[in-house]
């Protein structure tokens, strides 16, 4: 290698790495860093914010057959990786962003991955974050307009106990607002939380599943153009709660699926709730008096009876 590594740390190693992509318009360094191992961190690995990690092969259910990253005991920081915000003023404007076929073992109590995003040349595509534990989040995701793939997060690693860890959430959308992402073929494990947003536009979930998740579905701000297509949630009977509508005028979420263990699933939202069937297929909204549910599939019996 080009450069020692000193006292194991290969945060500083990579970080030091990335000085020698190219400049951007932005005058930010911004390029690809092929990873062909997994590799130990003692703290917390700052990624470049127009720079992507891209595992050699694609990522596995365990570390040891991926590239990726593994926190080491007595690990420092609040994430294994974090994308660094363009500059002071911009939160999300991380062109060319990227995490692909990437493994990243945390540790508990110790976030997995804060990424940042914009447009179509970031994104996510087919990682996996285990280890996290309790009181703490396997991905965080901000930012507009790109697509989180394959993305698998779990509370627990290899070889520890399945059950729910006290909140622990898989994957969450914020700190600030997001806008226009994109999920697709997502799964959640052994966590309170499955999905949590706060303020976001137009986001679509396609082809999500939960397992040994309490809630799968959280809103805790406004949620406004939310669409959830083939969603599959087992051992739990919450379906979506909604903590805050922040703008009842602008309130819609779409989503159709099924409670895979036979139960009904629950909504629940400020002054209610609503038992939806198994199989369901929904559109959620609000107006002054409150949320309102309507059951597409109700609907549709209703007209074939009036013909």
């Amino acid at each position: 290698m080009e450069r020692e590594i000193e006292n194991g740390d290969w945060a500083g190693y990579f970080e030091a790495r990335q000085k020698e992509l190219v400049k951007g318009g932005s005058g930010q360094r911004s390029g690809t860093i092929i990873l062909t191992d997994f590799y130990p961190l003692n703290r917390t690995f700052y990624v470049g914010s127009h720079v992507e990690l891209l595992g050699a092969f694609r990522a596995k259910h365990h570390i040891g057959s991926s590239a990726g990253f593994k926190a080491l005991e007595g690990f420092q920081g609040d994430w294994v990786l974090e994308w660094n915000k363009p500059n002071s003023r911009s939160w999300f404007s991380n062109f060319g962003a990227g995490l692909r076929q990437v493994h990243v073992e945390s540790r508990p109590g110790v976030g997995g991955v804060y990424f940042r995003g914009a447009q179509q040349s970031a994104g996510i595509d087919n990682l996996v974050v285990r280890g996290f534990g309790e009181q703490a989040i396997g991905l965080r995701a901000g930012g507009d307009t790109y697509a989180i793939r394959d993305a698998f997060s779990d509370a627990a690693k290899g070889g520890e106990k399945s059950a729910t860890r006290r909140e622990a959430v898989a994957f969450e959308l914020g700190e600030r607002r997001a806008v226009s992402i994109r999920m697709e073929n997502i799964t959640a494990h052994n966590c309170q939380t499955g999905l949590r947003w706060g303020d976001v536009a137009q986001l679509t979930v396609e082809n999500y599943e939960s397992e040994l998740t309490d809630f799968p579905l959280v809103c805790t701000y406004n949620p406004r153009g939310v669409n959830l297509r083939n969603c599959a949630f087992r051992h739990t009977d919450n379906l979506l709660r909604l903590d805050r509508v922040r703008w009842w005028f602008d309130c819609l979420i779409k989503l159709d699926g099924q409670m895979s263990d036979n139960c009904p699933g629950r909504i629940i939202y400020p002054g209610g709730e609503h038992i939806a069937p198994k199989t369901f297929d929904l559109v959620v909204e609000a107006n002054k008096q409150g949320v309102e549910v309507t059951n597409l599939r109700e609907m549709r019996e209703f007209y074939r009876e009036g013909k």
